[in-house]
């Protein structure tokens, strides 16, 4: 599966105003066009996946608003299913995958979700199996390209398994800072050469309002 983290980032690789917050205020720097290129992108993958902090702090609708008809399936990974039955993703019409773990799986809130026409999968024990995600995705839904607009913790897990392709930022002309600040990419990260994981710089473009660079993952 071709696997794509695509995010919106500050100079300092912040992806919010502060933990905790919305990465919303950070689009209104984005003029129409640039929304337009998000939304078609989602449109030429056949998934997008977030985490829950994502749906708690934006509740996204992760749609491409402006192709009809070329909606990704959503894909949610929540180890304990910490996910409000009121979030957008769970209440409209859309096809939504919840992802969660043996010891955190809720089967009365997985009925209900059952009910309103959504996916539940159970992979791994106590964390979620983005591998065994994988598989599942491809073999069940025929999923073979996916989009990642992932917060750090998120961003981390998939780069830590190697299962990312490629990065593609729209990087703003603005600093943020912040120790505490979510970054595009979090989690434990590496303290050897030996283990980090290398991308080669594929594209830069200076955009009006922002600058796109895309990596590729060095073979």
């Amino acid at each position: 599966m071709k696997t794509s983290i695509f995010s919106q980032i500050s100079i300092d690789g912040k992806l919010t105003l502060g933990a905790g917050q919305s990465s919303k205020p950070l689009f209104s720097l984005f003029d129409s066009k640039d929304i337009e290129y998000i939304h078609k992108f989602r449109g030429n993958v056949d998934g997008i996946m977030v985490g829950k902090n994502t749906i708690t702090t934006d509740n996204p609708y992760l749609t491409n608003r402006y192709e009809n008809n070329k909606n990704p399936i959503r894909i949610i990974p929540t180890r304990a299913m910490e996910i409000s039955l009121d979030s957008h993703v769970l209440t409209d019409e859309g096809k939504t995958i919840i992802v969660t773990t043996e010891k955190g799986k809720d089967e009365k809130k997985m009925e209900i979700l059952r009910q309103r026409n959504k996916e539940c999968l159970i992979c791994g024990e106590d964390e979620v199996d983005f591998v065994e995600l994988y598989r599942q995705l491809e073999e069940k839904f025929g999923i073979t390209s996916l989009m990642v607009e992932g917060g750090g913790f998120l961003n981390w897990h998939i780069f830590n398994q190697g299962l990312v392709d490629e990065i593609i930022l729209m990087q703003l002309p603005i600093i943020i800072g912040g120790s505490s600040n979510i970054t595009l990419v979090d989690g434990d990260g590496y303290t050897e050469m030996d283990y980090i994981k290398r991308f080669k710089v594929a594209e830069v473009q200076q955009r009006d309002n922002y600058t796109l660079l895309r990596y590729l993952k060095a073979m």
